[in-house]
């Protein structure tokens, strides 16, 4: 099958990583989602580049939805190194070298959603107060390098009970 090439390179751009580009979250009046640059090292994240890499992999803004997602107060401990198989059944790992060996992590953080502060201030109520916090406890996950020798990390946990509203964060 001959397929043209300024066919397969749209559809491959559909599939392809968008640009990292800060996002105006003043609508929010809130911080902006983390954005990243590609982690290229030989040795583990370290705590410090993991919840980075969380954060560029989990927060969004979308004017769309209306809804800005943070991870604040997060903690994140590396555990050292494991076989791949360790954290296959566990996490989803997009592009992972399975050669490679991976490092559990472990952690908390609390999520901050908030409405667009405009939507908030629907029926004369404070567009201050556009946020909601929910703890997310005794989260794990795992980092590991793909195929492309990038790094990459995700974390899950349990929920808690949501706090509304709240003010958006800004630091």
């Amino acid at each position: 099958m001959n397929i043209p090439a300024f066919v397969l390179a749209a559809t491959l751009g559909l599939f392809a990583a968008p640009a990292a580009a800060q996002v105006d979250a003043s609508p929010w009046g809130a911080r902006a989602p983390a954005t990243c640059t590609p982690l290229r090292q030989t040795t583990a994240p370290t705590p410090a580049q993991a919840a980075r890499l969380l954060r560029c992999a989990r927060e969004s803004a979308s004017q769309g939805s209306g809804e800005l997602w943070l991870m604040e107060d997060l903690v994140v401990e590396v555990g050292g190194p494991a076989p791949f198989a360790t954290l296959y059944p566990l996490i989803t790992m997009p592009g992972v070298d399975p050669a490679k060996p991976v490092h559990p992590l472990r952690g908390s953080w609390t999520w901050s959603v908030c409405m667009l502060r405009a939507d908030a201030a629907h029926g004369g109520k404070d567009p201050g107060l556009n946020c909601r916090e929910t703890p997310v406890g005794e989260a794990t996950g795992g980092c590991w390098r793909t195929t492309f020798g990038d790094w990459k990390c995700a974390m899950n946990g349990r929920s808690g009970t949501s706090v509304a509203p709240t003010r958006p964060r800004r630091g």
